[in-house]
């Protein structure tokens, strides 16, 4: 994902959850009786060769899944990942669009599918795809799904949307620090220092606050009248100056 004014981190590939396993010296006998487990004990080691970028090797254990079970998603989006990680994009969106097909409740392939979307700045179709993984309520990474929208709505420059959707993050985990810094920063930007003041409770304790965040939190307190938290965010600014000489 594209910085957007420096403040932006990285889109992330959502909700993947990696089983990795160890290839075993001999083939259990189930393998060749049960397609299911067979199909899925490859995809496990695809996605262990994945995880340690060995990609055509993953792509072979992906390929022995199909080759089993043609219909698998999970095997599909394995595929899918290791070919964009290849620049194989044609390839990757076709592995996408067969595993939600095959399993349109797959929320983790469906949030990786709006990364890839996104990657390629289509991004009312990325948001079409989120908005169906935010749908999911027993996803675990739901939060995860909404940060995204919101850095895709600024990408899209809907900064009321992007609020929108980071108060929905926070609401799921508070504790995601990044998206908090980056809600603080949107509403002090939009001058609602009221709302900008409780993201602010939650922040001004922290040490390793960037010096732009801790700027604007001189500014907040400028505007609340607090002169005890502008001396001392003065004196942390000072001190992190002093750091990086």
């Amino acid at each position: 994902m594209q910085q957007h004014q420096g403040m932006i981190p990285r889109f992330l590939c959502l909700g993947l959850l990696l089983v990795l396993l160890s290839a075993c010296a001999g083939r259990p006998a189930w393998e060749e009786v049960d397609p299911q487990r067979q199909a899925q004990a490859y995809t496990n080691l695809g996605f262990g060769l994945f995880s340690e970028g060995d990609y055509q090797r993953a792509l072979r254990e992906f390929n022995r899944a199909l080759q089993v079970r043609p219909h698998f998603a999970e095997a599909h989006h394995g595929m899918a990942l290791t070919l964009q990680a290849q620049g194989e994009d044609q390839a990757a969106e076709s592995h996408f669009r067969q595993a939600l097909r095959h399993d349109p409740q797959m929320t983790a392939a469906r949030n990786n599918y709006a990364a890839f979307l996104f990657a390629q700045s289509r991004y009312d179709e990325a948001r079409i795809q989120l908005e169906l993984a935010s749908q999911d309520l027993l996803y675990e990474q739901r939060w995860l799904v909404f940060e995204n929208l919101g850095f895709l709505a600024l990408e899209m420059d809907n900064k009321s949307q992007a609020r929108h959707d980071f108060e929905r993050a926070l609401r799921l985990n508070p504790g995601r620090r990044a998206t908090r810094i980056r809600l603080f920063e949107l509403l002090m930007e939009a001058e609602a220092y009221s709302a900008a003041q409780a993201q602010w409770r939650s922040l001004q304790e922290d040490p390793n606050l960037d010096p732009q965040v801790i700027r604007l939190g001189i500014t907040l307190a400028q505007y609340t009248g607090d002169q005890r938290e502008e001396q001392r965010l003065w004196q942390q600014l000072r001190l992190a100056a002093e750091d990086r000489d």
